[in-house]
């Protein structure tokens, strides 16, 4: 049997069980939980080298808001990017995007490896534990907009290169992608703290285009939701 299909197999189990308990529906690879307008993401990440019985795979997650995918449609759309309908969102949609990490991890890996049936069901069984340990219940706060903003406010507020990412959080390019997530997801409210986190956007020491356009297309977002606003008030 494929690594593949092994690890399916055996996710079936008690994985699979334990995300339908929380509320997510899907198949394998991934499964969604949608809260509000926010979607949980859990999925399944085959390596690049998988041929017969041996694999490697990694458990991904995130949190993928209606800001998030707003700038990510705006910015990238006919690139990298592919806009996805309500209830197709993947893990690279997320705002805030998480490895499902092994409880006991070994030379730093952040995965799991499978050579036969048998280590398929570890696998399974140590992926399912993780969840249980609080890996799950973390991604389930991160789908509350005020708890996703506070920890955006603590990565934020930190040095440069401090080591944010021992919030759990992936990023593509580091802290520049931390303060835009900062700015696009407080583009839902408006504020000082929105405006501030827009200045410090654009007083990034190193400069790219990719941030001076994000704090730009912020405040146009804001500005747009706060007039739409607006007549409800009255």
């Amino acid at each position: 049997m494929r690594a593949r299909d092994a690890l399916k197999q055996a996710l079936r189990e008690e994985f699979v069980p334990t995300l339908r308990a929380a509320g997510f529906k899907g198949t394998y690879p991934t499964w969604r939980l949608q809260v509000g307008d926010t979607t949980a993401v859990v999925t399944i990440l085959a390596g690049q080298y998988n041929e017969g019985t041996y694999g490697t795979f990694e458990g991904a997650m995130s949190v993928v808001t209606p800001a998030w995918k707003e700038w990510l449609e705006s910015e990238f759309s006919g690139g990298w990017y592919e806009p996805r309908k309500p209830g197709r969102e993947q893990y690279w949609d997320g705002i805030a995007r998480l490895a499902l990490t092994p409880l006991n991890r070994s030379g730093g890996r952040s995965g799991w490896t499978i050579d036969s049936v048998d280590d398929a069901e570890i696998v399974a069984r140590q992926m399912t534990e993780a969840l249980n340990a609080g890996q799950l219940a973390n991604l389930l706060r991160l789908t509350d907009h005020a708890e996703l903003l506070a920890d955006l406010t603590t990565i934020t507020s930190s040095p440069p290169f401090a080591k944010f990412h021992d919030n759990g959080w992936h990023w593509d390019a580091g802290y520049p992608d931390a303060l835009i997530a900062h700015a696009v997801q407080l583009s839902d409210h408006g504020g000082p703290g929105f405006k501030a986190a827009c200045q410090r956007l654009e007083r990034w020491g190193n400069p790219r285009p990719k941030a001076i356009n994000a704090a730009q297309w912020a405040r146009e977002r804001a500005a747009r939701l706060g007039n739409e606003e607006q007549p409800n008030r009255h």
